[in-house]
């Protein structure tokens, strides 16, 4: 219904422009954006919700299945540096609030999970809100989204109230919070952060930002300058700190005040470990499956892809996985177990074969995941400038909170590119929600299939 009204001459839709000096708060980002948002189900999507909190509780629930919670064996397990399982410390007695993201692809049947980022690190909170919110300042989206009952999640306002329960913790139902990265990390991140400081005021938390550096721990509390934290809002991860020594020091502190109770730490530093791909080959591996139960065996094999650990000194195993990978290149993905950010990515079906044989060595040497690709369906959208449909893909983030899926975002490039794309070739996108009585991303029988799709 979408494509076909945008089709139409003289469609209101037609004046849609996130690009536009109108939202300087998205232009600022210095991204580029679809005029439109993506369309899913509610119903389709409450079912996901249910099978990825299912799968979130499932993944945080492995270092108590295998290791008896030893934060010490399962950074041995997962290849982790001694001195982070040193400052990690161990785990809590409670799991950490849920929190986190997960990048996924529809793949024409259904929603499948391609990572998981289980981590206060995660970013995308700067536009995935204000890109929903924005379509609704034109009247003619606002029309739209009237007519056929759309909505989206205001993920920012979810992530404030969660903040808020955190601070209620430390008997503080108003909370200081500070978003704080990690030594140097204002310079390099704080471009994502800034925005994200500006939205949570807005929702009326008192927020503040700094590095680690920058916080004393004092009389039981923590301050920032003279200001005493409820919340710390952890951006910095263990890489950031544990060869710093100031950082990891002032790190470590507040892991104990968080384990007092005096602050609340917005997450963790187990969830670090939490956020290791090579969890997903525990999930997956049939030599580890026995773990789990029938339904949470099923539960995984409708949302994770075929995935397996290539784990270092492994022999007899690892031989025989990369003699699998060999044959099937075509139809794996390679993910390095310390990559962010699309990197250290080698897709089996853009490269030879031996270029393929370097990655695999590579990765057999320093640990990694392969999964099975995992082909997203073409989004058709269509062009006014040009009249035209062309198809995209879409890689879709989405957040997990206390409360259960808190939206998101998706991130698009041409059909058949990979989504390493530079950011020029990429548009983003945020999420819109249809009762399932109606479908407004098609088009209705008997009109041009050239102006429909989601």
């Amino acid at each position: 219904m979408f494509n076909q009204e945008l089709a139409r001459p003289g469609s209101p839709l037609r004046g849609i422009d996130l690009g536009s000096g109108r939202f300087p708060e998205l232009t600022g980002l210095g991204y580029r954006y679809l005029s439109r948002p993506m369309f899913f189900g509610e119903g389709e999507m409450r079912r996901f919700e249910a099978d990825l909190l299912g799968v979130v509780d499932l993944l945080t629930s492995l270092p108590g299945r295998f290791f008896d919670g030893d934060a010490g064996r399962v950074c041995r397990a997962l290849g982790v540096d001694p001195a982070k399982a040193e400052l990690v410390g161990g785990f809590g007695k409670e799991r950490p609030a849920r929190f986190g993201r997960v990048d996924a692809y529809h793949d024409g049947e259904s929603l499948k999970i391609l990572e998981f980022n289980a981590s206060s690190q995660t970013g995308g909170q700067e536009w995935v809100g204000p890109a929903a919110a924005a379509l609704l300042e034109f009247e003619g989206f606002r029309s739209f989204a009237g007519r056929h009952g759309l909505h989206h999640l205001d993920t920012t306002a979810l992530l404030a109230g969660a903040l808020r329960a955190a601070g209620a913790a430390v008997s503080a139902p108003e909370p200081v919070v500070a978003l704080i990265e990690g030594p140097g990390g204002m310079a390099a991140y704080g471009h994502a952060w800034r925005p994200l400081q500006r939205l949570l005021r807005a929702e009326g938390l008192d927020c503040h930002l700094g590095e680690i550096g920058d916080l004393r721990v004092r009389g039981g509390k923590v301050l920032l300058g003279e200001v005493t934290v409820d919340v710390v809002y952890r951006l910095f991860d263990l890489d950031q700190v544990v060869g710093h020594p100031q950082g990891r020091e002032l790190a470590g502190q507040l892991r104990d005040a968080h384990q007092d109770g005096r602050v609340a730490l917005w997450s963790p530093l187990e969830t670090d470990l939490n956020a290791n791909k090579r969890w997903m080959a525990y999930l997956s591996d049939p030599r580890l499956r026995s773990h789990l139960s029938t339904e949470e065996r099923r539960l995984v094999d409708r949302v994770l892809p075929w995935t397996r650990a290539l784990t270092p000194g492994d022999t007899a195993h690892g031989r025989e996985l990369l003699e699998l990978c060999r044959e099937r290149r075509e139809h794996l993905i390679l993910k390095l177990d310390e990559s962010f950010a699309s990197q250290g990515i080698t897709c089996g079906w853009l490269v030879d074969d031996r270029r393929w044989e370097q990655a695999l060595r590579r990765a057999a040497s320093v640990g990694a995941v392969v999964q099975e690709r995992v082909v997203p369906r073409q989004e058709p959208v269509f062009d006014p400038a040009t009249g035209r449909t062309e198809p995209w893909d879409s890689c879709l983030g989405l957040y997990w909170m206390p409360s259960g899926f808190a939206g998101g975002g998706a991130r698009l490039v041409p059909s058949g590119r990979p989504f390493t794309l530079e950011a020029e070739h990429k548009r983003l996108a945020g999420i819109y929600l249809y009762p399932d009585a109606v479908t407004p991303g098609t088009v209705t029988p008997g009109t041009d299939d050239r102006t429909g799709g989601s």
